[in-house]
């Protein structure tokens, strides 16, 4: 008899390198990251990239969003939101059935999920293009089992935006199709993000919106004063703040006097681009009024009624004057 080798129907451990397999690449902010993917992937100036019309601006920073874009000599595209910030599909299939568009953004604003991402993504593969999920409030999110992350070409995290981290950035291939020379900044920062339990840091960002959602619906302020732009939280969304919109013209001085006091709030986004500006009423009005409560792993729940009370406190300056 002859020994023949045989060759195994099912090996004894794993070998296909490329199941389940979604290549990260580590920079110093997810900017950075965005803008070596357009770099590698958009062959010419004519390529476009579709934007969501919800885009800050910040003095010190600029735009996180939008500057990679310019940066790379792209024609910037954008398509409306809904009151809440969810994408107007309706809208979305106008601009991409009319224009020439290489790249669509999505945006998992504050760390919800974008509830639209299979019509969005069927959308997109119609007409050619790359879909790219902007998880930088979204790592837990995208991490939790739900469908953020899922129907991006690629996605891109803000890790000092999750993590205590002075910067940092990791953009998330759905496959090695589209890394075309690509090259990571920041290797360094994989290890970094292993060194957190991601579970515990997400059930505590879970935990403090809830506890800090409840408090403020209690409020007899809540409606009057302010109101939610999202109350409830998905099942497996794991939030970056808590927004809610001032009713009034007070945002700014909410914001200056709580921070005075020393709670951390922002206003995201406070300012947007200049080129949405007078294009998108509804968002631009939405902008002057959202503050958003911190409500990071690092939250007690015990901070809770000294923020509220400052809230409060300054919230009712208004009927003062």
């Amino acid at each position: 008899m002859r020994n023949e080798t045989v060759r195994p129907i099912v090996t004894k451990t794993a070998r296909d390198q490329d199941t389940g397999r979604r290549p990260s690449l580590f920079y110093g902010s997810a900017r950075e990251g965005m803008r070596d993917f357009l770099a590698h992937t958009l062959a010419s100036p004519d390529d476009g990239v579709l934007l969501p019309a919800f885009i800050g601006l910040s003095p010190r920073e600029g735009s996180g969003v939008l500057d990679p874009v310019l940066s790379v000599g792209a024609q910037a595209g954008f398509y409306n939101l809904n009151p809440d910030l969810t994408v107007d599909v309706d809208d979305l299939e106008r601009r991409l059935s009319t224009d020439s568009y290489r790249v669509v953004v999505i945006i998992h604003y504050y760390g919800r999920t974008e509830p639209r991402l299979a019509a969005i993504r069927t959308l997109a593969d119609a007409t050619g293009a790359l879909v790219v999920e902007d998880l930088a409030h979204g790592f837990f999110t995208a991490l939790s089992g739900g469908t953020a992350g899922r129907h991006g070409h690629l996605n891109l995290f803000s890790l000092h935006k999750m993590f205590p981290f002075d910067d940092g950035g990791m953009v998330q291939y759905a496959t090695t199709d589209l890394l075309r020379g690509q090259a990571q900044t920041r290797p360094e920062l994989a290890q970094r993000i292993l060194d957190y339990d991601w579970a515990t840091i997400a059930r505590a960002r879970r935990e403090n919106f809830l506890v800090l959602s409840e408090r403020l619906a209690a409020l007899p302020e809540c409606g009057r004063d302010f109101d939610f732009l999202w109350e409830h939280l998905g099942d497996d969304d794991v939030p970056q703040t808590l927004p809610v919109r001032i009713l009034s013209d007070r945002r700014d001085a909410i914001y200056a006097g709580m921070n005075a006091d020393g709670y951390g709030m922002v206003s995201l986004y406070h300012t947007l681009i200049e080129q949405v500006r007078g294009r998108f009423e509804v968002l631009e009005e939405l902008s002057r009024h959202i503050i958003n409560f911190p409500v990071h792993q690092d939250v007690r729940v015990a901070d809770v009624d000294g923020m509220l009370e400052s809230f409060r406190r300054h919230l009712a300056m208004g009927d003062q004057s």
